[in-house]
């Protein structure tokens, strides 16, 4: 006599078509619980995946079903996919595409219903509100979002997202001609002690946070050579450096001859703040990682106090509003000046893909372009050009054939 399966392991049955159906009650993102489906060619196969459902269920793993809105699917792809496997940073990132532009316009509609017609008239509405910028990124985090959807078993079997384009943003933030940097790099020697900071952005295109996570057993002064390593970023835990994503971000950098003394003369200024400090009784907090650039008080500078000090010199100097994001781009734009090879200024900037290099070239007036503008200008520019020309045109059309 066959054994009953006993209460919550599922069933396994035979459909009219031949092939066999497992049915298994499982948890849903949102605390209810719901009958899901799967199917299989033989008993055998219906029967493995009965049980890996039965051992998703005893873990408590959510498992979402073929009527799961897009809602939530958003909460289960944050908590059970994002926030377990990426950073962080990605994962805020990611929480506040969904919280302010995704969920309000899609969170009710279900999931295997959403259509493409459906989907582009979203993201069009989407950039006339918001912007192309913001439209794009929502879409990129979208996409990133059904793609997972696509390895579970509820029956997703394309990514709509794919098949919608999203108009690019013309305006992914400007950046400066070299004598907008040299004049930066003036006032920031003259106004603030973070000018060895501030001198690595347009020079190796160094990120904020990658400034204020480098440490000094990242820098090797004597062979002028520079790790990028660590990054400093905001988590639920605090303010931590945490490794750079991938390992293109952490090849090794040459440091430019003008980086040596500054580094050297930061690296004095903190030891001298220690030793006043600890002699007048002043607050000074032991740094256990040994951070390049720190604070009065010894604790590792802020990425917000990097980006206002930035503010500040750029005001000061008379250059209009500029951020560390637009100073790490000038680095790239002046290395497409000189005429280096994109996968040169990949290296230089680590890009993790060359698309974004190559958005910096398609930026960036090209040398030869501008070369023959001027030549152009120089031609058309000179009142007495046009009577030489008249002379030389009257001349050839005296000339016996």
């Amino acid at each position: 006599m066959a054994r009953r399966r006993p209460n919550g392991a599922g069933t396994v049955t035979k459909r009219s078509d031949g092939r066999y159906q497992a049915a298994v009650y499982v948890p849903q993102p949102d605390g209810t619980t719901k009958r899901k489906f799967a199917y299989g060619n033989d008993y055998d196969e219906c029967d493995a995946k009965r049980r890996k459902l039965i051992e998703r269920v005893q873990n408590g793993v959510p498992t979402p079903t073929r009527d799961m809105t897009m809602g939530d699917w958003f909460d289960y792809w944050l908590t059970s996919i994002v926030k377990p496997s990426l950073s962080d940073g990605s994962h805020r990132t990611y929480e506040s595409a969904v919280r302010l532009h995704l969920r309000p316009r899609l969170g009710r509609k279900v999931m295997l219903k959403l259509g493409v017609k459906e989907l582009r008239a979203v993201m069009t509405k989407l950039a006339e509100d918001k912007g192309a910028k913001t439209a794009r990124h929502a879409h990129r985090v979208l996409k990133a979002s059904l793609t997972a959807a696509m390895v579970e078993d509820i029956g997703l079997t394309r990514n709509v997202a794919k098949l919608v384009h999203v108009r690019a943003s013309t305006d992914s933030g400007k950046s400066w001609d070299a004598v907008k940097v040299l004049r930066f790099l003036a006032e920031a020697r003259r106004r603030t002690v973070y000018y060895p900071a501030l001198l690595l952005i347009p020079l190796l295109g160094l990120r904020r946070a990658e400034i204020c996570g480098l440490r000094w057993e990242n820098i090797d002064l004597e062979k002028r050579v520079l790790w990028v390593e660590q990054q400093r970023q905001r988590t639920s835990a605090g303010t931590i450096d945490v490794e750079t994503k991938t390992e293109t971000s952490r090849a090794p950098l040459p440091l430019p001859a003008q980086c040596i003394a500054p580094l050297r003369w930061q690296r004095m200024r903190t030891a001298w703040l220690r030793e006043r400090a600890l002699a007048s009784g002043r607050p000074w907090t032991d740094d256990p990682d040994g951070h390049v650039f720190v604070t009065r008080t010894g604790q590792p500078l802020q990425a917000d106090c990097l980006y206002q000090t930035v503010q500040r010199v750029t005001g000061s100097a008379g250059l209009g509003k500029m951020n560390p994001k637009g100073l790490r781009k000038s680095c790239g734009t002046l290395l497409v000046h000189l005429r280096v090879h994109p996968r040169i200024v990949k290296a230089v900037l680590r890009h993790s893909r060359i698309s974004t290099t190559l958005d910096i070239y398609a930026e960036a007036l090209d040398p030869d372009v501008i070369e023959a503008i001027g030549q152009l200008d120089l031609l058309l520019r000179q009142p007495d050009r046009l009577d030489r020309l008249q002379t030389v045109t009257a001349e050839d059309d005296e000339q016996p054939d």
